[in-house]
């Protein structure tokens, strides 16, 4: 343990590397989506930072500390003609030196003008330098205010700042960016509003834009008065009357936190559209003024799980501050499905509003899990938060864990247990096997760096390690730990040895690992926390003895990667024919390369990983896949869904990374002609895609591949039907949209003819069930002709909810109509079409059809600077070009590369990348399309290795 903390000065010294500050930023996720004592005991490293070279000067110095900021904004919308949709400021900060002979200051600032500055101490002015008393760092953001003489260490000052700046357009560039929609009355109406995370609240004031500087913000917000609808983080404290019909929002203090975490909203019409009043704050849905009725649900699932975290906490969120509000906020535009804000969340509309006829059940899903997302962040991430953006996994992988677990307890009917496989643990194993993945804390300096580790690794991978820990340590001591953690670093920046010393504590107080004798939690810890990757467990079963041989490798999903030796200590869960206990609590911790287990002596299958809780993925020796693919075919429910969901994402992988023969995988897989599990098909799915992409260049493979996977999934649409019946598990609707949308997607003749037999019902008037809309769009689109997609369009722009206005959009994207779609090109970058949407637009027209990408190239070609602009951030052009080389024929690469290369466009290497990757991808197919097709022929033919090829097959696996 020693040798562990002696670690955290180096790590402090990683943390406190640079970012390089700029406008670029695309955050992913979810969701994706904190106070410090000035008294706090700071660490070494991050002081007497003002010589500073390389990379460090990109970070600001630490030897001055805002303690407080007092925000004066006045937002003018059209009514200021010279200057529309611009704000003026000016701020107060009370700051303190945290070092001897300070004559600079240096924050952040990205506003457009700045007009005074000034220091005062005990109300004296403090001379600056008179030839230059700031100066501005464009590339990095910075603002350097130059002092005469040095700051004396402890003294409260006064830092006066008055400015200007402008209002961004729509969410992409986040900032104070204003937005619109429709009212009742088809008028368009106005809002500004804010989205600062991780580093964009120095767009709105100068301020300390790094998530280690905690302050006090008082903000005060003047307004045109028919400007009605006005919240922030805390509650009104008055309003003030000012000159021209302008009034004066004051605000209460929030408490000490993060300055991103600042926010606010103005508009003409919005207000309270749910609410619950028997909780203080009372907790609040608002949204736009014709969305009344709408929030209902949104709010259900807000004071449900706000009841959760306040009990199982022991840390109720009326007791945080007594200033902070509990609103939530639909916004009609929005860059993530939500944002955290403290006081005032901030979603995504469509993922707010539910409504049963309109809204798909995956979208319901979704919701449920963001808001339990979102006010987990409420302690983790705003209560606590983390130093430096490399340790976002705390602050995210603690919200993506509770937004699955914590929910399941409150709304059991979701069945979100079983879900987080699908959800997070299958995605981070596909996203962390390459040689490429990152650790969960790792050092990032760049803004690309920093938002793309708002992703995979910090959501997926580090909620599906937090559930791991939970099963070693049990929920228990878990629940002990987290309450340790939050209540001994509440208002303070944390970190990964805050956690870990937290749950140390609560281990040690309820010996919960007394099970495992040898199992080094310190070293568990630091592996999973700070390394990449995860590893694959090889299974070798002596049945005669019950021995069962183990070895442990790291996985990756390229056959060509180079092996490492990292080892990783994991639990050891296994059930067996005879004892198919499933339980998850590990049996054995496995820290080393190699051990053995034993069973009772005996032919019968094995299978390790109960319920896929551990980071690994399985290979067994042949003759127990065999005797698995025997059990699974003869009585696949004799196997836990969640395990048989397992095998399926780990044979498709094992497959890719040619740890397994095609023949094999396939003869394993062959039980999905029975099963109808959703657990099992969605991964199911997933793999079988892959394939298919890679074979849409092959007429002749792809025909008779689609033919192969209609013989798979026969039994499972016969089991769900084409339509939804009433009173259902919610579950089982998730899975027929799913389901029927692949089957839709391979040519499956039953699935097409009745969606288009449903798109006609729905052009007469009739409703289509919204948990089928996706296939049934589409292929009636496809199928159809103009007037077909006109219906559609006409539809999408006449409704009043964003979920099934995306799911219309998708729809639209499948045409093949010449005429429709080049409608739809200019629809996507026109107001039709939120910005945040664009990208997404764009995409499905790409997917709807392999001929539309270069449908659309002579669009593209005339209006490529509209696009680039239309879908905002160069993040997100990449994207686009990627998006649409990826999808495209080989004639369509053809064009498209002739095109970049003789009309360069800055980033015609993205582009010209991304046919490489399409080309290469279509090599692969063609490549490997003949032995697959005879595996994928074959799956159902029992293979019986002769004793000699099973032992010459056990010896290569344990020799790779």
């Amino acid at each position: 343990m020693g040798a562990f903390k002696n670690q955290r000065i180096t790590k402090f010294l990683e943390m406190s590397k640079v970012l390089i500050w700029s406008l670029v930023l695309i955050v992913l996720v979810a969701a994706d989506d904190y106070p410090l004592p000035f008294e706090r005991d700071f660490p070494e490293v991050f002081r007497g930072q003002t010589s500073r070279s390389g990379e460090e000067v990109y970070r600001l110095p630490t030897n001055v500390l805002p303690i407080e900021y007092d925000i004066f904004i006045d937002l003018y919308f059209a009514e200021r003609a010279e200057k529309p949709f611009s704000y003026d400021g000016r701020e107060y900060i009370i700051i303190q030196a945290l070092e001897d002979d300070v004559t600079q200051i240096v924050l952040h600032s990205n506003v457009d003008y700045i007009s005074t500055i000034s220091i005062f101490a005990d109300g004296t002015p403090v001379p600056l330098i008179a030839d230059k008393p700031f100066e501005l760092v464009h590339q990095y953001h910075f603002l350097k205010i130059n002092m005469v003489q040095p700051m004396l260490v402890g003294l409260n000052y006064t830092l006066f700042i008055s400015y200007s700046s402008t209002m961004n357009e729509g969410p992409m560039k986040r900032g104070i960016w204003r937005g619109w929609y429709i009212d009742e009355n088809d008028v368009e109406r106005v809002y500004a509003t804010t989205h600062f995370q991780p580093y964009n609240a120095r767009q709105a004031f100068p301020c300390w834009d790094e998530p280690f500087f905690k302050a006090v913000f008082t903000l005060h917000l003047s307004r045109s008065t028919s400007y009605v609808g006005r919240f922030s983080n805390t509650a009104s404290a008055s309003v003030t009357a000012l000159s021209s019909g302008r009034v004066q929002d004051n605000f209460l203090p929030t408490p000490k936190m993060s300055s991103y975490l600042v926010t606010f909203l103005v508009s003409e019409s919005f207000q309270v559209i749910a609410e619950d009043k028997s909780f203080t704050p009372a907790i609040r849905i608002i949204g736009r003024s014709n969305a009344i009725g709408m929030g209902n649900h949104a709010l259900n699932l807000a004071v449900k799980m706000t009841s959760f975290f306040d009990d199982y906490l022991q840390m109720p969120y009326a007791t945080l501050n007594p200033n902070l509000m509990n609103d939530h906020i639909s916004s009609p535009d929005w860059a993530s499905a939500g944002t955290e804000n403290w006081g005032m969340v901030s979603y995504r509309e469509l993922h707010m509003f539910i409504n049963p006829r309109e809204t798909v059940v995956s979208a319901e899903h979704y919701s449920a899990t963001l808001i339990s997302h979102e006010l987990a962040h409420k302690w983790f991430g705003n209560l606590i938060t983390c130093y430096w953006w490399s340790n976002t996994w705390i602050n995210e992988g603690y919200a993506s864990y509770f937004g699955y677990i914590a929910t399941n307890e409150m709304f059991p009917q979701y069945r979100f247990d079983d879900h987080f496989n699908n959800r997070y643990l299958q995605a981070s194993l596909s996203y962390d096997s390459s040689a490429s993945t990152e650790p969960m804390n790792h050092e990032v300096n760049t803004p690309a760096q920093v938002t793309a580790h708002f992703g995979t690794i910090s959501y997926s991978k580090a909620a599906s390690f937090l559930r791991m820990t939970v099963d070693i340590m049990t929920p228990e001591t878990f629940r002990k730990a987290n309450q340790y953690f939050l209540r001994t670093n509440a208002y303070e920046p944390t970190n990964q040895y805050d956690l870990y010393d937290a749950f140390m504590k609560a281990i040690n107080e309820d010996m919960s690992l007394a099970p495992y004798s040898d199992f080094n939690f310190t070293e568990y810890y630091r592996t999973w926390v700070n390394e990449p990757g995860y590893p694959i467990l090889y299974v070798n079963v002596d049945h005669s003895t019950g021995d069962i041989a183990l070895r442990q490798t790291r996985f990756f999903l390229s056959p060509s990667a180079t092996p490492t030796d990292q080892v990783y200590p994991i639990p050891i869960t296994f059930s067996t024919k005879r004892n198919p206990n499933f339980e998850t609590r590990a049996q054995y911790m496995m820290g080393v390369e190699r051990m053995v287990v034993t069973k009772d002596a005996g032919e019968e299958w094995v299978i390790f990983n109960n319920l896929q809780h551990g980071i690994y993925r399985v290979n067994y020796d042949t003759h127990n896949w065999e005797m698995l693919a025997s059990a699974l075919k003869n009585d696949h429910d004799s196997i836990h869904h969640l395990n048989r969901a397992q095998i399926v994402d780990d044979v498709f992988a094992l497959m890719r990374a040619e740890k397994i023969a095609y023949n094999l995988g396939f003869q394993i897989l062959d039980f999905l002609k029975q099963d109808t599990s959703y657990y099992v098909w969605f991964p199911a799915i997933s793999g079988f895609n892959w394939f298919r992409n890679r074979f849409l260049h092959l007429p002749e493979v792809l025909a008779e591949y689609d033919e192969i996977l209609h013989e798979f999934l026969d039994a499972v649409i016969t089991e769900l039907g084409y339509d939804v019946p009433q009173n259902e598990t919610l579950t089982r609707t998730l899975n027929r949209f799913y389901v029927l949308s692949f089957a839709c997607s391979v040519g499956h003749k039953g699935c097409i003819d009745d969606a288009i037999a449903k798109y006609q019902t729905y052009r007469n008037g009739n409703p289509v069930s919204p948990n089928i809309q996706r296939h049934v769009f589409c292929q009636g689109i496809l199928n159809g002709g103009y007037d077909d997609w006109a219906y559609l369009y006409q539809k999408r722009i006449d409704s009043n909810n964003q979920a099934a206005a995306v799911q219309m959009l998708r729809g639209l994207g499948c045409t093949t109509n010449q005429q429709a779609i080049e409608r739809h090109l200019n629809s996507i970058l026109s107001e039709e079409v939120k910005a945040q949407d664009r990208l997404n637009a764009f995409t499905f027209l790409f997917q709807g059809d392999r001929g539309n990408g270069r449908a659309a190239l002579p669009f593209i070609k005339e209006r490529i600077d509209d696009i680039r602009k239309g879908v905002v951030l160069a993040a997100s052009f990449n994207s686009f070009l990627t998006n649409l080389a990826s999808n495209m024929d080989e004639e369509g690469l053809v064009e498209l590369e002739e095109w970049l290369q003789t009309n360069p466009i800055p980033e015609a290497s993205v582009g010209l990348n991304a046919i490489t990757s399409a080309r290469s991808n279509m090599h692969w197919g063609t490549q490997n399309a003949d032995v697959i097709l005879t595996a994928a022929r074959g799956s159902a033919t029992v293979f019986l290795p002769t004793t000699i090829v099973l032992i010459a097959s056990l010896v290569a696996l344990f020799l790779i």
